[in-house]
């Protein structure tokens, strides 16, 4: 006797068992190639902070150093354009903010009375002191004023002071103090005072600023003094030169993040490459990463594309010459390679052919900005391939749902019509063997 449901469902399997698989390979298909443009929007993702960490201003790949023959007197920092020299420097002073010291008779702020504080720009604050509760209500009132003065209160043996100081150092940013009408003790405890250097040992070109932080006296270069030399005292040396190992560390951080991005675009775009591996320590000749299985995107006009670009620039002259030109190589992947020896020629004799190869608007930087900028969205133009492509992988996941939904319903509707028939063979045959066992006796 048959069993009418087993035999529906076997019957349903067999019909449906065609779509199983082919939706099963479209979406392990789609799903396979939108995780490869994930991996690649966030390779890309990564390197483009990285190239706007490249592209900040005054930043370079030739790194430069400053060294002092004393410590304690000079903290000095060098930017891309300085240039190597040695300097003698003799701090004849270091720049002070103005401090006032004001305390009342009776040690309270006095019921009558008045103050005039005359500003750095000539103007005058006049302040009644009947206008306050107290000595701390007047201080909160100057500072609110917001001209460059600051107050406070302070006690010194049980007696308050009234303690005005300059927001700023420097000659240009004293002040005037002048007490009517109260009985008062005035105290200027510091002058304003600007910092002076002599350039070239004492009694050399003499520099004053107003703040203790010099930017514009050695081009390049920005140092400020913490410390006063003596009279007669023999200066500090103060040398600029070109840090060769920070400079390598700045161009191996560019290669590092191009073949970071790179390697991921290769691993879903090749049917069969070589990674080059430069810090390989074996001893052997093989020195690469081979992957022989296809990239799910080797057959990718896009992908292909991406990576096509990426070569192009990267391959290219531009005004001072090619990467090749300061030490950097392109391997047969596509991925970069530092050639140490050229690149510490190339410091030494003509540093500034780096900076001026990376930077500029016609500069590597600005060329590999322009390949990924339709790829990640972060020009004007809003495009954003990379986003556009998962987003379509996604809607064909989808769809093929939809499929396996409108499949369900479907074999659904086949299981049940197949129930009715095999039920309704199932009462026919049984019918037929009880009509048949009546002629057996």
């Amino acid at each position: 006797m048959i069993d009418p449901a087993q035999m529906a469902m076997q019957m349903v399997m067999i019909q449906r068992q065609p779509f199983d698989i082919q939706y099963a390979n479209q979406q392990a298909m789609y799903q396979t190639q939108l995780d490869a443009w994930k991996e690649i929007d966030t390779a890309f993702s990564s390197f483009k902070s990285a190239l706007d960490d490249f592209n900040k201003p005054d930043n370079s790949f030739v790194k430069n150093s400053v060294t002092t023959s004393e410590d304690g007197y000079i903290n000095a920092t060098a930017g891309r354009y300085a240039r190597e020299g040695s300097y003698d420097i003799f701090v004849q002073q270091l720049a002070k903010a103005q401090q006032d010291s004001i305390s009342f008779e009776g040690g309270e702020l006095p019921s009558e009375g008045s103050m005039t504080l005359t500003l750095s720009n000539g103007e005058s604050v006049d302040i009644n002191f009947a206008d306050f509760e107290d000595m701390h209500a007047l201080a909160d009132h100057i500072n609110e004023l917001d001209e460059g003065i600051n107050a406070s209160v302070v006690r010194t043996d049980g007696e308050l002071h009234l303690m005005l100081s300059s927001d700023e150092t420097g000659v240009e940013n004293g002040f005037e103090v002048d007490v009517q009408g109260a009985n008062h003790n005035h105290r200027q405890l510091n002058e304003a005072q600007d910092a002076v250097i002599h350039l070239g040992g004492e009694g050399g070109l003499v520099i004053s600023n107003s703040t203790n932080t010099f930017d514009d006296v050695i081009y390049g270069v920005s140092f400020e003094v913490t410390k006063a030399h003596q009279p007669n005292e023999a200066p500090l040396t103060m040398v600029v030169g070109t840090d060769q190992e920070a400079s390598k560390d700045a161009v191996e951080e560019f290669v590092d993040a191009y073949n970071d991005l790179m390697k991921v675009i290769l691993k879903h775009t090749q049917t069969e490459f070589q990674i080059e591996n430069d810090d390989s320590d074996d001893d052997d000749d093989d020195s690469t990463s081979k992957v022989t299985e296809a990239g799910v995107l080797a057959s990718d006009s896009t992908a292909r594309s991406i990576r096509n670009q990426l070569n192009s620039v990267t391959r290219g002259v531009f005004d001072e010459g090619t990467l090749y030109s300061i030490g950097i190589e392109a391997n047969r992947d596509g991925t970069l390679k530092i050639d140490i020896d050229r690149l510490e020629k190339t410091l030494a004799e003509e540093p500034e052919k780096i900076d001026a190869i990376f930077f500029g608007d016609s500069g590597l930087l600005a060329g590999l900005e322009q390949v990924i900028e339709p790829y990640t969205g972060s020009g004007n133009s809003g495009s954003n391939l990379l986003k556009t492509r998962q987003d379509t992988l996604q809607g064909n996941i989808d769809r093929v749902d939809d499929k396996k939904e409108r499949l369900d319903y479907r074999m659904e509707k086949a299981y049940d019509r197949y129930l009715r028939e095999y039920t309704a063979m199932a009462q026919v045959m049984s019918q037929m063997q009880s009509t048949g066992s009546m002629f057996m006796y």
